[in-house]
């Protein structure tokens, strides 16, 4: 998951050809800044992310945010789907849009965007975004699936259904998003907890379970 703001796309490029993953295998993702949301600076904007990246194509790319203020977010959706024709990149969506955002960019250019990625965890757990996206067939992702600090992993509720469940807060957190039919995005430089986030696909959490972090 990278952006033009995050200033990573060279180094993933690199650690995408270093590595011995097959490139098909890997889904890279950037983000379109909300100062290039002109039809052509869109455009522009994806080649260049390419370049950095050094990799013939760009596998999901986002507008990062709306930038209501400036009103242009339709025109930069309009050179993503462009970007999208001219195989620079295979898949569009948005990041941090509303509802109503993502509707007019149905309404005025027919394309829906394929993935929604927005904050999303217990504490806030985005239940009419959630809805609207599976309504229109988008793929939610959630950045910050675990908070923003500690504190969602010391949360009482949740170590009470880890135990339960005999797991780690952190799996019932990203569990609970993926039953919810999202797509987390967990961060950690920690080969071990790299391996727990992704340890989630091999049980469930109940109805009382799910229940009791809806509280939250």
């Amino acid at each position: 998951d990278s952006a033009v703001n995050y200033e990573n796309e060279e180094a993933v490029g690199e650690a995408v050809r270093r590595s011995r993953i097959p490139r098909a295998e890997l889904l890279i993702t950037s983000k379109l800044r909300g100062r290039h949301h002109g039809f052509d600076e869109a455009i522009a904007t994806v080649e260049e992310s390419v370049y950095r990246f050094g990799l013939e194509y760009i596998a999901l790319y986002l507008i990062h945010w709306p930038n209501p203020g400036r009103d242009r977010y339709v025109e930069a959706w309009a050179g993503l789907v462009e970007a999208r024709r001219r195989g620079l990149v295979r898949s569009i969506g948005v990041s941090n849009f509303l509802p109503e955002h993502i509707d007019r960019l149905v309404r005025e250019t027919g394309v829906t965007p394929a993935v929604s990625q927005i904050e999303m965890h217990p504490y806030f757990p985005q239940d009419e975004q959630r809805i609207h996206d599976a309504g229109r067939g988008i793929v939610t992702e959630a950045w910050s699936p675990m908070g923003r600090g500690p504190e969602l992993l010391e949360e009482p509720v949740i170590t009470a259904v880890a135990e339960r469940v005999g797991r780690t807060a952190a799996q019932v957190i990203l569990r609970w998003q993926t039953q919810l039919g999202a797509v987390p995005l967990p961060k950690s430089a920690n080969p071990s907890r790299q391996r727990e986030n992704l340890a989630v696909f091999d049980f469930e959490l109940s109805s009382r379970d799910l229940a009791d972090i809806a509280t939250l």
